[in-house]
């Protein structure tokens, strides 16, 4: 057949480039030579396809070679997009060892094929045509071992431990597969375990490790001997423990002990990737090995900033053996290539991951996509590493494409440049070459950024050089001191002795190499950057507290290397609160918080997502890692709000907000905590109607300082429990059921129990219930109807001042409204206005005796003549003995705000509200930075004396006469 007769089968072959349109007229002539039929075919293809086709055929010889042998099964789909190709595989029945590999050579060669032709049709993206490319790995990988189970049960049996559970193969995958981002001609990096040893149970029997060896090689054989019809994919098992030199596979409890005591930095690189193929095994022993033995190996509890030492060391290594083997053009290896992206990504999953469950992800886009969500990566920066990662895998793809041979390199013949180009859509290799150069550059950028968080290393000052061999030498104090004086220090004694204790301490002589080396590094820095400090003794006292706390995690140490800004805010920390550096060295976690640079704190929405997301990953049953995450979530989010605070980016009645609303969130999420445990044992709490049965609902009441918004950092939580169940049938619907008063009280004390219970993270709060009804003499939980009857009948007039600063915090909103209710009605028409005045005077008597703590030498803010306590019992009677007249003196349960409706009611004058407001908040303000500091709440007797001899006026004008 002549080349004008192949042109009109296949006019598109003209409008390739030259170089590649002799060999696509080769392919077509083949064609037609083994299947004539295919000119008919040919002959009717729109433009688009024809056009698809002789691009196809011309930038990937493979699938040209899959053509010729498949057409027949090929002609039906050229004109028919469809969905994504079909990975189902069935084994054929009965097939024997050759003609099983036979076929799952053809289905793998056809899919890709069909894969080929979709993404240079436009049917598909890169995106798509890795996820097919994995799935398709996974179904063979997983005929393999179903087929290889088969052929050994009918041998051997099925091995079962000594209780006589089956013990399956248990395949994992790593590196590209594990991510579900395969390449098109790529190894498959497998690791092959069992879960425990056992004995096969069949006319031969073996013991699980040779039971299992031979399965293993089964396996192996079916997936990677070369026959006529090729390969399916070569195996490369060479990650499992000890290498190349370890066994082909492991038991759990082996893999378990190599990972604990042998596995190494990198590993934890490849192991972020790890991730069970489908293979039937019990999905219990799947759980077991990913959440029990890979993830407490891959990600650390903690912030681990180490990671970032040993991802340059790993860079210097691939650097030097991309000199050593020419590797500029590896896309792969080279600069700004796909490895340079994963491992931006891997190492700040290491980082972060112990901490945010959502980031561990095999999947490389989805970690980048929830690193950005959550503060580990800009998200700018992760929208320029995906749209790169994309790019370089779609180049890699095609590379390999073109011979189904696993290579990265570019290549440096023409004929391939521009079968590269053709597949890819440039118009030539410059095109793509200035495209390829773009996109490295950008990954190189954004790798040195992360790889070298502070800066590429630089010259040490002269300052910081003798503080550095003063720490190696392991200096005498008055060395230190002669030093620090030359160099112009404040109180260089002071720091010279703090620094010599320090060296001296047991933390500092027990530590491993890693950490000498990261302290070693820190100490000059953090010295030298306390020349300019008010109080250098002080701030370097707690700064080394807090280190001496992390030092057994040295990460911690690294992550104040890797982040100067960090050490620095720190720094500027220790000098201003105690309480927070005495917080980090007890809950290092807290340095992460540290990070975020905006002194911003998050709104209440942001909270609930945040922790939402905290919880995602934690089963809904598991209620003491649920408490766990929900006590670090507590103790960081008051960590940010303090930080805002002493950074003076949140005024007081905000921090105060904040606090509150953090502590409402924690409650409803303790209550359902709590609610879903007795839920799933008795069922739900019901009372029986005329018409039926209705839900009985729980709410909890916040008294004090949490009903009046006003919480500070250490305050206790004053909180009442109400619900509405009533009539003479009570009971829950659950398999146990139980009265619904023994199930509301069960209920309260296991909410107390979890808000108390010692976590890694601390307790999360204490809970004070003496205001509820009786006291402590009283019921744990109170139905509604209840507590209005002792509302009315036998509450105390204090009882009345507690109920003006309560509100409802959690739990049913049906309860809400009967509180506001009961509360509204209580405090406009059941106060004893007749003794109210005498009651409040005798109440804040009795107060000021017990604990006030006023000295000649200070003054006590809460408890003193004219301070903080003067002021809330001064609105309290007034709004009481208004709140008939004018109900919206009782509307809010904040002092701030009720003295706002006091005076827009006319029951004190407006200047009156002014000034009380305004010393309230300069108190409030104080205690706060009292507290921050871990001082008591009190001020030398001369400070605010015209603020309180103020309170003391405005007391005696209302009372006619002094405070008691």
């Amino acid at each position: 057949m002549d080349s004008t007769a192949v042109n009109h089968e296949l006019p598109a072959i003209d409008g390739l480039p030259v170089v590649l349109q002799a060999p696509a007229r080769l392919w077509l002539k083949r064609l037609l030579e083994r299947h004539p039929e295919a000119g008919e075919v040919l002959g009717a293809l729109s433009e688009e396809a024809g056009t698809a086709l002789a691009r196809l055929v011309a930038a990937s010889e493979f699938a040209g070679g899959v053509l010729l042998r498949e057409w027949p099964w090929f002609a039906g789909r050229l004109e028919r997009p469809g969905g994504a190709p079909d990975v189902r595989f069935a084994v054929p029945a009965g097939a024997g060892t050759e003609e099983l590999k036979s076929h799952l050579r053809r289905f793998r060669n056809r899919v890709l094929l069909e894969v080929l032709w979709r993404e240079i049709a436009g049917l598909a993206d890169v995106l798509a045509t890795l996820e097919t490319l994995s799935a398709l790995a996974d179904e063979l990988i997983a005929a393999a071992v179903a087929a290889a189970e088969a052929e050994l049960a009918a041998v051997a049996g099925r091995l079962r431990d000594d209780t006589g559970r089956e013990q399956r193969l248990i395949v994992l995958a790593m590196g590209k597969l594990g991510g579900r981002e395969l390449n098109f001609s790529s190894d498959v990096d497998l690791i092959f375990l069992y879960p425990r040893d056992g004995e096969s149970e069949g006319p031969r029997r073996l013991a699980a490790p040779e039971y299992f060896a031979r399965l293993v090689r089964r396996v192996v054989a079916l997936l990677e001997d070369q026959t006529a019809d090729g390969f399916v994919y070569r195996v490369d098992t060479r990650l499992r423990p000890f290498g190349e030199s370890g066994p082909p596979l492991v038991s759990f409890a082996a893999l378990e002990s190599y990972l604990v005591r042998h596995g190494r930095g990198w590993e934890r690189y490849a192991w972020v990737k790890a991730r069970v193929v489908d293979t039937g095994a019990d999905p219990g022993a799947v759980r077991e090995l990913m959440e029990d033995i890979v993830q407490p190996f891959v990600y650390r509890r903690y912030l681990d900033y180490g990671v970032f030492e040993s991802l340059r060391e790993m860079k210097a290594l691939i650097a030097a053996e991309a000199r050593k083997r020419k590797l500029a053009s590896h896309v792969k290896l080279g600069p700004g290539g796909i490895r340079e992206i994963e491992f931006i990504a891997q190492s700040l999953q290491l980082v972060r991951g112990g901490r945010e469950p959502a980031l561990r992800t095999p999947e490389l886009l989805a970690a980048l996509k929830r690193l950005a969500r959550t503060r580990g990566l800009a998200a700018a920066a992760a929208t320029e590493l995906e749209r790169a990662w994309l790019f370089l895998r779609r180049v890699e793809n095609w590379l390999q494409a073109m011979r189904d041979q696993q290579t990265h390199t570019l290549p440096e013949n023409e004929a391939d440049r521009v079968r590269l180009a053709v597949a890819l859509g440039y118009p030539g290799w410059e095109a793509l070459a200035a495209e390829l150069e773009r996109q490295r550059a950008t990954v190189a950028r954004h790798f040195a950024a992360v790889a070298f968080r502070g800066g590429e290393p630089a010259a040490v000052p002269r300052t910081r050089e003798a503080l550095s061999a003063l720490w190696a030498t392991q200096a005498p104090e008055g060395d230190w001191e002669a030093a620090l004086e030359a160099a112009g220090f404040a109180d260089a004694a002071g720091l010279a002795r703090v620094l010599a204790d320090f060296a001296g301490s047991p933390a500092v002589a027990q530590m491993g190499r890693a950490g000498a080396r990261r302290l070693a590094q820190f100490v000059p820095e953090l010295v030298a950057a306390l020349r300019d400090r008010q109080r250098p003794v002080l701030v370097l006292e707690r700064t080394l507290n807090v280190i001496e706390k992390v030092l057994r995690r040295s990460a911690y140490v690294a992550l104040l290397n890797e982040n100067p800004a960090v050490r620095d805010r720190l720094i500027d920390l220790c000098e201003h609160s105690g309480w927070l550096a005495e917080e980090i060295g007890r809950f290092p976690l807290l340095l992460d918080e540290l990070l975020d640079a905006r002194g911003e704190t998050a709104a209440r929405e942001e909270l609930e997502l945040e922790l939402r997301r905290r919880l995602a990953g934690l089963p809904a049953d598991d209620g003491e890692r649920r408490i766990e995450a929900l006590a670090e979530f507590k103790r960081a989010s008051v960590f940010r709000i303090a930080l805002a605070d002493v950074s003076g980016a949140l005024p007081i009645m905000k921090v105060s907000d904040r606090l509150t609303e953090l502590a409402e969130i924690v409650l409803e999420e303790v209550l359902a905590i709590a609610w879903a445990d007795l839920v799933r044992r008795h069922g739900r709490p019901r009372w029986l109607e005329s018409d039926g049965w209705r839900e009985a609902g729980f709410g909890v009441i916040g008294y004090g300082k949490l009903g009046g918004m006003e919480l500070s950092y250490r305050s206790d939580l004053d909180l009442v429990f109400l619900h509405d169940s009533a009539g003479d049938t009570q009971e829950t619907d659950g398999e146990a059921p139980l009265d619904n008063g023994a199930f509301f009280a069960r209920l309260v004390r296991r909410i107390v129990h979890l808000l108390d219970t010692r976590t890694a993270s601390g307790a999360l709060y204490k809970v004070d219930m003496r205001l509820r009804p009786s006291g402590r003499a009283g019921l744990l939980v109170s139905s509604v109807e209840a507590f209005e009857r002792y509302q009315a009948e036998d509450a105390w007039t204090w009882e009345h001042q507690a109920l003006l600063r309560s509100r409802p915090v959690a739990g049913s909103a049906v309860i809400a409204r009967a509180f506001e209710k009961v509360r509204g009605e209580t405090l406009r028409f059941r106060v004893r206005r007749e003794r109210l005045r005498e009651d409040v005077i005798a109440m804040r008597g009795r107060m000021r005796a017990q604990l006030d703590r006023s000295t000649d030498e200070r003054f006590d803010l809460k408890q003193g003549r004219g301070g903080i306590a003067d002021i809330e019992f001064l609105v309290q009677y007034l709004a009481l003995e208004n709140a008939g007249r004018h109900p919206a003196v009782i509307h809010y349960s904040d002092n701030i705000r009720q003295l706002g409706t006091l005076g827009a009611a006319g029951c004190l004058a407006a200047e009156h509200v002014a000034e009380l407001q305004a010393i309230y908040r300069d108190y409030r303000l104080r205690l706060h930075r009292l507290a921050l500091d871990e001082s008591p709440p009190f001020v030398a007797p001369g400070e605010l004396a015209d603020e309180r001899a103020r309170v003391v006026e405005l007391w005696t004008a209302v009372f006619g006469e002094p405070p008691p």
